[in-house]
C-alpha cells in the first residue's frame, strides 16, 4: 500500500480555506516572453518570515521563495531531491535515516551549505513556535562527514523523510549568518532558496517581494523577476483583482469559488484535504470539568448534524464526516463513519448520565480570519444549544490572534480550519491526539491512542492500512474531537500559470518557485 502525505500542518494549516490574496500582476501577459512577475494574494500576513516561527499550509507562500527544504515533494507525492541529493533509511526498523547534500550549494549570502549548518539549522528551527517543531525534538544527529547528515529517531518514524519537505520547515534550512541574530529573521531572509525577501520593496502587513537570488545553485529554475505575496482579507476583493490581473493566484472558499466558472483566463482547482470542527483540547478537564468524561465528548458529537452544517456552509466544496480522516487517504475508516449519526435524543441522555442534564459551557477559540470557520463554528453553536451545551466562542482576527488565545490555555476547544488531512501516522500527532502532538496544549495522556499509535509506527507498508484505521477508530470512539465537514481546498489562479497543482496522495498545494508561465 502506497504511503499518502499530510498536508501540513497543524497550526499552519489553520488558514488553508480562509486565504485569500490580491496583488500586482502585469507579468502572464508575457508568457514566453522572459522572466515574469508573480504575484500572490493572502488574507492574512505572516506572523513572522522566520521558518523556525512561522505557519505552514498557504502561509509557506512567504516562505518557500527564500528557503529551499533537504526534500521535496514531486507531483506524483513521492519525495524528490532539494539541497539534498540522495537520502533513505539505514538499516531496518525505520529509525534511521540518512541524507546526502548536493555538492556546490550556497546559502543566499555566499556561504556554504554544510551539515554542520544543517544540523545547526534544524536544532534552531526545534526550539521555535512553529507547528512542525515537534516532530524534530526527539531526534538526534550526526555528520559523518561535510555532506551528510544522519537523523536517528528513538521510536520508529516511517515518514521521515516528509519532516524535510516544505509542508514541515525543519528541512528549510537557515545560514550559520541568520542564527547569529535570530531576531533578523522575522524580517529578513537568510536561506539558500531561488529567491531573496527584498525589504526595500515590500511593506510589513501589505506586500512582500521576493527577487531572485544571484547564489541559487540552479539559475534555470528561477521562473519569475520576483515573487510578490500581497495581503488582502476581504476575499471578495481578491476575486475581482484576479479577474482583472492584479493578481495571478488566490486560495478560494466556497462562497467565492462559484463565481468564476464559465470564466476561461481563471483556472479551478480543488481537493478535499482536510476537516473542519472542534478539537475538544481540554480532555482532563482543567478548565472545563465535563470534558474529562467520554459520555460528554461523545454526546457532543451525537448533537451535530453534519449533513445539514455541511450543505449550509461548504455546499459543494465539502462532505460529511464524523471522524479525523479524509475519504481517500490513509486512516479512513467505515466502521467511524458510522458511530456517531445525527441524535439529540441520545446526546441528552449521555449528558444527563455524566452529571450534565443542565447542561455546560465550553469556551472555544477560533479564526474569524476564515469565512467558512465563522459559519461552521457558529452552526454548531446553534446545535449544541439544543441539547443545552453553550459554546462561549472568542474569534481572532488574525492567525497571531488565534494562536495567542489558544496558548493562554483558557479555551478548552479550537478550531482549526481546515483540520487535518493525510497519512493517520501524522494526523493522529499533529491536532493532539498523541501525548506529544503539537496541539496538545494541556498534555493530556490517552493509554489507548498512545496503544493504537505505537502499532501503526511499527507497522509494515502491508500492514498500515488497517493500523491506521484502528487509530481512527480509537480516536472517534474515545471523542477526542467533533468532527463536522471534510472540506475541498481551493485554488483560483490565472490560467496562463503552469506547474500549479496538488500532488498525489497530498493536501499541501505544490511550491510557487516551480511554477512557470510555458
Amino acid at each position: 500500500m502506497k504511503r499518502r502525505t499530510v498536508l501540513q500542518t497543524s497550526l499552519a494549516v489553520v488558514a488553508s480555506l480562509a486565504l485569500a490574496a490580491c496583488g500586482g500582476g502585469d507579468g502572464n501577459d508575457n508568457a514566453g516572453a522572459g522572466p515574469v512577475d508573480l504575484t500572490i494574494a493572502l488574507s492574512s500576513a505572516p506572523n513572522s518570515l522566520d521558518p523556525a516561527q512561522s505557519a505552514v499550509g498557504p502561509f509557506l507562500s512567504y516562505v518557500e521563495p527564500a528557503y529551499a527544504t533537504l526534500l521535496t515533494r514531486k507531483a506524483d507525492g513521492t519525495l524528490g531531491a532539494g539541497l539534498a541529493e540522495k537520502w533513505g533509511y539505514v538499516g531496518k526498523g525505520n529509525t534511521k535515516f540518512e541524507l546526502r547534500l548536493r555538492k556546490g550549494v550556497k546559502f543566499a549570502d555566499g556561504t556554504p551549505v554544510t551539515a554542520t549548518a544543517v544540523v545547526d539549522s534544524i536544532k534552531y528551527f526545534v526550539k521555535g513556535s512553529g507547528p512542525g517543531g515537534a516532530w524534530f525534538r526527539p531526534l538526534t544527529f550526526s555528520t559523518p562527514d561535510s555532506s551528510t547528515v544522519v537523523i536517528s529517531s528513538p521510536t520508529p518514524n516511517p515518514d521521515m523523510g516528509a519532516l524535510f519537505t516544505p509542508a514541515f520547515l525543519g528541512g528549510a534550512i537557515i545560514s550559520p549568518e541568520g542564527l547569529k541574530n535570530p531576531k533578523k529573521l522575522a524580517s529578513a531572509t537568510f536561506g539558500a532558496g531561488p529567491y531573496v525577501y527584498s525589504a526595500q520593496q515590500s511593506v510589513s502587513g501589505d506586500h512582500y517581494v521576493y527577487v531572485p537570488n544571484k547564489n541559487f545553485h540552479d539559475q534555470d529554475a528561477i521562473h519569475f523577476k520576483k515573487i510578490t505575496v500581497r495581503v488582502m482579507p476581504n476575499v471578495n476583493s481578491q476575486v475581482q483583482a484576479l479577474k482583472s490581473g492584479q493578481i495571478d493566484l488566490m486560495y478560494g472558499t466556497p462562497d467565492v469559488a462559484p463565481t468564476v466558472k464559465g470564466d476561461k483566463s481563471i483556472t479551478t482547482l480543488k481537493k478535499p484535504t482536510t476537516w473542519a470542527g472542534l478539537f475538544l483540547l481540554d480532555r482532563a478537564g482543567t478548565v472545563v470539568k465535563g470534558l474529562a468524561d467520554v459520555r460528554v465528548r461523545q454526546a457532543l458529537n451525537f448533537a451535530v448534524d453534519r449533513s445539514a452544517i455541511t450543505k449550509a456552509v461548504y455546499g459543494d466544496y465539502g462532505t460529511p464526516v464524523s471522524q479525523p480522516a479524509m475519504p481517500g487517504y490513509d486512516g479512513y475508516s467505515s466502521a467511524a463513519a458510522d458511530m456517531y449519526p445525527y441524535d439529540p435524543a441520545k446526546a441528552k441522555k449521555l449528558l444527563k448520565e455524566a452529571g450534565y442534564g443542565k447542561g455546560l459551557t465550553i469556551p472555544v477559540n477560533y479564526g474569524s480570519f476564515d469565512p467558512s470557520t465563522t459559519k461552521m463554528v457558529q452552526a454548531v453553536q446553534d446545535q449544541l444549544a439544543k441539547v443545552g451545551v453553550t459554546l462561549k466562542l472568542r474569534a481572532a482576527t488574525n492567525f497571531g490572534g488565534w494562536i495567542n488565545d489558544l496558548l493562554s490555555k483558557k479555551y478548552a476547544a479550537t478550531v482549526l480550519s481546515p483540520g487535518q488531512g493525510g497519512d493517520a501516522n501524522f494526523y493522529a500527532q499533529q491536532p493532539g491526539f498523541t501525548k506529544t502532538g503539537i496541539m496538545n496544549i494541556f498534555g493530556v495522556a490517552d493509554p489507548d491512542v498512545d496503544a493504537a499509535y505505537a502499532r501503526l509506527a511499527k507497522s509494515t507498508p502491508q500492514s498500515s492500512g488497517e493500523a491506521a484505521k484502528d487509530l481512527t477508530d480509537v480516536i472517534t470512539q474515545n471523542a477526542l474531537a467533533l468532527p463536522v465537514s471534510g472540506t475541498d481546498t481551493i485554488i483560483m489562479f490565472n490560467s496562463k500559470l503552469r506547474g500549479v497543482q496538488f500532488p498525489e496522495g497530498g493536501a499541501q498545494l505544490n511550491s510557487n518557485t516551480v511554477w512557470t508561465t510555458r
